[in-house]
């Protein structure tokens, strides 16, 4: 506590009016001579005599009361209005008393009249403040009046503490502008509006941004917790690109706070201008009005009955029936028939409760990498579109749907468009893609899967295989990296599947029938609810388990109680294991002399084994699987025992058999209903490639999903895929690979030709980092009896390989010193693979062409696959660059 004295006294002033001209602090009018004016009524010290060594200093000083010292006043004189009165010296004006002993002065010059008030203040050395005042002054022309001010002065105690200050400066920010851009402020249900927002502030990195909506209707881009709650996007810089889902019909207000970081407790911003709002309209669509339409083939696979190719129109709309429980899908017409409705695959929802998944906000990749059990609450998938379907009878020549016309099945295609890993990367610590940028030739990291599709299209393709990773949005596009990604959608739900799918890959949807391989991104703790409302081909699980929304059937467990057809885990694949991370295979057979088996790995690499704690990695150098085996416990036994029971069903789509038992105490494979046979080309699609590379972070190049060979050796000892197979065909890597394999040999003594291999990964996603020229290692080590699998090499000594990765630019070409140094040479673009059929003279003398394209449509590659399962490629030991022209 500190105490304040106050001390009493007088100060005379003497305020003089007169004709002359005074000057400043005069005594009165002079007549002339030297007489010296003081500043004060005490004069200065004076001393003298001839001898200045002789002389001294008497100091003066005008003290207080227990001593302390006053060494200035400051005064003001202003007239009854208050305003300060114009006077020859300075109005308010200082006076020294420094050395003074009393505290007497004169104002001179002062205007006649009356009402004036003098105000007096001072400051001691001792820190007192004094001050006094004199009121209703009267000053006569040519008169002098005398003014006597009483001055109090408040004086520290002595027992007065201290007061230490930190002061922590807090700043408001400023909203300058927001926009809707092309957007627009009004769409209909299902679709989203872009808002930018522009503001300013004292530390502009600093500035964040929240949004609220004043009726539920929608969600925000940022939001974690579903329709309807707020919006934050925090430091973020001097704008914020937010997008706004429509979830639901109707008119909401959007508000808008900027903050410029944290406020004091009870601090607040000026509304006026750190807030601001926006009206958002979102309109319901009318009947028969579709966000999009597809047809994508499926086939028998040994479980479901299908003894043929079916084709699937698919369609997705946002409409909202008024009548409780009616079918929102629009009508369908088939060779100019009668419309008829589609059906209900999945209703429009807007409340499945978010789940785990394994790239939660914050979730590291490299822990789920190296292993740890990572994941954690995502933010809730939001389908609010309805997803509907209609399969298309035999001899379908032509299907519309809202005025739209779909691409049917033709009898006899030869021209093949294969992409994969076509959506744009935005990952915690595992890469950044700039989704706003769709340009092929971007400065950064481009996303140009938009181009790609249209040049695919241009093609004329018959048809279309995607060979998975539809889906890449996994977390919100970071602030202040430089990525073109503000806005971007984010998560699992529809407005991401639209971003990365629908809208780019419209032109491609609608140039000809889709083949749908799912990849390791569509798993269930990922994308995997959009893939079974989308796209799987199988009937839509009612009872939950092939959904992804329940994450307890992410992992093998019980058979299924449901005996409703198409929902009991015996109609999927692995009796007793039931889970919505397998899909069975199937088969499209694609003309007369090609078939292609299509099959599930979503869940084969270690890392996904490292999130399912039920399914852990293998122990390593496990050989065989035949009943009682002691390889490997019952718990990583059935990873065996799942893989290998849906490749045993595989095989028998190509009329393949095989010795395969799963171990001991785990049943016995399903009993597949269809046999099929072999024809002169016999394709395989699934997501990883098993006899391509993929290059680690470091490290020689090595096999994607490495536990997986050892189960397809099990299954088909000696040769890993059934034997017909003679063309695989993958993703996964984001490059472009052509790979021609030497001569196997099986466990009897016999050969074998492993099946080349082509990865068609690189149409949208990041590119990886380069594959080494020329490759050492093998695609498969030996694994028990059977043989590793290598690359084959010409006469020559030239390696039989090609690939296209994203590495560092080189000259045309690569000198041979830069390649023994270790240079990785490439040619880093983005693109796309078109498979053509040429029937030569019927049976063996058949050839699939592959042609790589660029995304400007100039050529990579092209390649000649014969039904022996070899390969050539006209760029086998070629390096070339980016500005290399065909080939």
């Amino acid at each position: 506590m500190s105490k304040r004295f106050k001390n009493k006294w007088s100060l005379a002033v003497v305020l003089a009016a007169s004709a002359c001209a005074a000057t400043a602090w005069q005594m009165g009018c002079s007549s002339g001579g030297n007489e010296s004016s003081t500043n004060g009524g005490a004069s200065g010290a004076v001393g003298g005599g001839p001898g200045a060594g002789d002389t001294g200093k008497i100091g003066l000083a005008l003290s207080l009361p227990g001593g302390d010292v006053i060494q200035s006043f400051t005064y003001s004189l202003t007239n009854s209005s208050g305003a300060y009165i114009l006077l020859p010296s300075p109005n308010p004006g200082t006076v020294n008393v420094a050395n003074s002993a009393s505290a007497d002065f004169q104002l001179g010059g002062v205007p006649a009249g009356s009402g004036d008030t003098l105000t007096l203040s001072a400051t001691t050395a001792g820190g007192s403040q004094c001050s006094g005042s004199a009121s209703n002054i009267s000053i006569a022309a040519g008169a002098t009046t005398s003014v006597t001010v009483p001055m109090f002065c408040a004086t520290p105690g002595v027992d007065a503490g201290n007061l230490a200050v930190t002061a922590v400066p807090a700043f408001c920010g400023t909203v300058t502008s927001l926009s809707s851009g092309a957007t627009g402020t009004e769409t209909f249900v299902g679709e989203s509006i872009t808002l930018v927002a522009a503001a300013t502030g004292l530390n502009p990195t600093n500035l964040g941004y929240t949004w609220t909506m004043s009726s539920p209707i929608g969600a925000f881009g940022a939001a974690t917790n579903g329709v309807g709650s707020q919006g934050q996007d925090e430091a973020v810089g001097t704008s914020d690109t937010m997008q706004f889902l429509c979830t639901t019909a109707g008119t909401t207000t959007v508000t808008l706070v900027v903050d410029d970081g944290p406020l004091p407790d009870g601090g607040t911003c000026p509304s006026n201008l750190s807030t601001t709002t926006a009206t958002v309209i979102c309109d319901p669509y009318a009947a028969n009005q579709v966000e999009s339409t597809w047809v994508e083939l499926t086939g028998p696979n040994g479980i479901n009955g299908y003894t043929g190719n079916v084709a699937i129109a698919r369609a997705l709309t946002a409409y909202v029936p008024t009548e409780a429980g009616a079918n929102p899908c629009p009508t369908i017409t088939i060779n100019n028939g009668t419309p008829v409705q589609m059906n209900l695959r999945a209703a429009a929802t807007t409340s499945i409760p978010a789940r785990t998944v394994n790239t939660a906000p914050g979730i590291s990749a490299a822990a789920i990498i190296a292993g740890a059990n990572a994941g954690g609450p995502g933010k809730p998938a939001l389908f609010p579109v309805s997803s509907c379907e209609y399969p298309l009878p035999s001899g379908t020549t032509s299907a519309m749907v809202a005025g739209r016309s779909l691409p049917v099945p033709k009898a006899n295609p030869t021209k093949i468009v294969v992409i994969g890993d076509t959506g744009c990367r935005l990952q915690t610590d595992n890469g950044w893609q700039s989704c706003n940028d769709p340009n092929p030739n971007g400065t950064d990291t481009p996303y140009p899967f938009a181009a790609i599709a249209a040049a695919a299209a241009a093609q004329n393709p018959d048809l279309v295989l995607h060979v998975g990773d539809y889906a890449y949005r996994d977390n919100e596009c970071p602030a202040g990296l430089g990525y073109n990604c503000g806005g971007s959608p984010w998560g699992f739900g529809w407005d991401t599947w639209e971003a990365d799918l629908f809208a780019p890959g419209a032109p491609l949807l609608a140039a000809a029938p889709w083949v749908m391989t799912r990849g390791n991104h569509e798993q269930c703790n990922r994308a995997g609810q959009g893939w079974y409302r989308f796209l799987d081909t199988q009937p839509f699980d009612t009872a939950d388990v092939h959904t992804c929304d329940n994450p307890a059937y992410d992992d093998p467990g019980t058979s299924s109680s449901s005996t409703t057809a198409d929902t009991s885990c015996t109609n999927y694949g692995v009796y007793g294991n039931c889970s919505g991370n397998w899909n069975n295979p199937f088969l499209v057979q694609i003309n007369p002399s090609t078939q292609i088996v299509v099959f599930d790995t979503a869940d084969a690499k270690v890392q996904s084994q490292a999130v399912n704690p039920a399914f852990p990695a293998l122990p390593t150098g496990s050989t065989s699987l035949s009943t009682g085996s002691t390889s490997c416990s019952s718990t990583s036994c059935l990873y065996y025992a799942t893989y290998g029971c849906e490749l045993t069903t595989a095989g028998s789509l190509v009329g393949a058999s095989s010795p395969f038992l799963p171990p001991s105490p785990l049943p016995a494979c399903p009993t597949a209903n269809f046999t099929g046979a072999p024809l002169p080309f016999n394709l395989w699609s699934n997501h990883h490639p098993i006899f391509g590379y993929a290059v680690p972070t470091s490290g020689l190049p090595t096999n994607p999903i490495p536990t997986f060979p050892p189960v397809m050796k099990s299954v088909f000892p000696g040769t890993y895929f059934p034997p017909p197979i003679n063309l695989t065909l993958h993703g996964h890597t984001h490059d472009y690979q052509a790979i021609n394999f030497q001569t196997g040999t099986l466990p009897d003594g016999g050969t074998f030709q492993p099946a080349a291999t082509l990865v068609s990964g690189n149409t949208g996603d990041i590119l990886d980092l380069a594959l080494p020229y020329p490759l050492t290692g093998t695609a498969v080590s030996a694994v028990g009896n059977a043989s590793a699998v290598s690359v084959a090499t010409t006469d020559a000594g030239v390696q039989e390989f090609a690939s296209s990765d994203n590495g560092p630019p080189y000259s045309n070409p690569i000198s041979a010193a830069a390649v023994a140094a270790g240079d990785t040479p490439t040619d880093n673009d983005f693109g796309y693979m078109v498979l053509q059929f040429n029937p030569g003279d019927g049976g063996t003398s058949a050839t699939w062409t592959s042609t790589e394209y660029r995304t400007d449509n100039t050529v990579r590659d092209v390649c000649t696959v014969q039904t022996t399962g070899q390969m050539s490629c006209a760029s086998w030991g070629i390096i070339l660059d980016d500005d290399a022209g065909v080939y």
